[in-house]
């Protein structure tokens, strides 16, 4: 244990704590969430396959985006379809990537054909919002709007939620 009472260890132990402690908080920090922003003309995160929104709703959403990329680095993946299977939690998972969202970051797919929406949360999220907030929120949120085929009211309605959370929660 001699080896821990040289001055050089002493100094090079504190410097690889020091980087180590700045790199953690550089990972937890608001904005590290990973997602690749896109360019001003492409859409933002914001994929309508099944083609049910208005572009209103589609400008709306990906205005909603830039605000809280440019205010927390952190955006929310919104996408319609018409998946019509039964693992539509794998399928949101797959298109959350694809999109590339990051750790920080939400995804909500409305698969149309298959009558069934589904909310999921980056895994740095995991443990402030779980997967019953998903489901509480998406329910809470857009169920009337979604039972009632106003997908455009359903996903503002959950838009606007998620980002008074990132508000009151995020940064709290």
């Amino acid at each position: 244990m001699k080896l821990f009472k040289r001055t050089g260890v002493a100094v090079l132990l504190t410097a690889m704590m020091i980087i180590l402690a700045v790199g953690i908080g550089l990972a937890r920090r608001p904005g590290s969430g990973g997602h690749v922003a896109t360019s001003q003309d492409a859409p933002w995160f914001v994929s309508d396959q099944a083609e049910v929104l208005t572009s209103s709703c589609i400008k709306q959403l990906e205005s909603n985006n830039r605000s809280l990329d440019s205010s927390m680095g952190v955006v929310i993946g919104f996408l319609t379809c018409n998946y019509g299977k039964d693992d539509l939690d794998n399928y949101a998972m797959e298109q959350a990537e694809q999109m590339g969202l990051g750790a920080n970051d939400f995804m909500v797919v409305l698969d149309i054909s298959g009558e069934n929406y589904w909310l999921i949360q980056g895994s740095s999220l995991m443990d402030v919002f779980t997967d019953d907030d998903c489901a509480a929120y998406a329910y809470e949120y857009m169920e009337k709007s979604f039972a009632k085929g106003d997908y455009t009211q359903a996903l503002l309605s959950l838009s606007d939620a998620l980002t008074q959370w990132y508000q009151t929660h995020y940064l709290a």
